[in-house]
């Protein structure tokens, strides 16, 4: 198994003859912008590339930890993220949109970071909560009514 800490797999260089495939293991400290979301550690996993003469196919199992804001009070919510990708690369060929898996491989060089970042994106909770019953923040003053009561929420209480 190769290690690898790049996500741009010069497919020359790797040298997989048609049939046959290569394992990766695999650990990125970048995989690109995302929106919202802190990476706290490298993304890792393991890869498979297949040479399957008319392109390759990646296919890999992934994990993260990320933080991002309690959409209530904005605090840290941390998240451990696991996800597979299972992806299609032909050969001079065009972007298939019947097959939202399978995509041009446009020169030798295979840069699968954007759709690991794609995938991670979509598996990483889209409204975060730092706990079930969070309180959020008072919308008068912005205190975190998880941490204190402000006096405007002890007049509301009172009415």
């Amino acid at each position: 198994m190769w290690r690898r800490k790049t996500m741009r797999l010069e497919l020359q260089k790797l040298n997989i003859e048609e049939g046959s495939s290569q394992s990766f293991a695999f650990e990125e400290t970048s995989v690109g912008d995302l929106p919202g979301v802190a990476l706290l550690e490298p993304v890792t996993g393991q890869f498979v590339l297949s040479n399957l003469g008319i392109g390759y196919q990646f296919s890999g199992a992934f994990s993260a930890r990320v933080s991002q804001p309690c959409v209530r009070c904005l605090d840290p919510v941390v998240e451990d993220v696991e996800f597979d990708v299972n992806e299609t690369y032909l050969l001079n060929g065009e972007d298939d949109p019947d097959q939202e898996d399978v995509f041009a491989l446009e020169s030798d060089v295979l840069d699968v970071s954007d759709v690991v970042r794609q995938h991670l994106l979509i598996e990483v909770t889209e409204f975060p909560l730092c706990k079930e019953d969070c309180k959020g923040l008072c919308p008068e003053c912005g205190a975190n009514l998880n941490s204190i009561m402000c006096s405007h929420q002890k007049s509301l209480e009172e009415k």
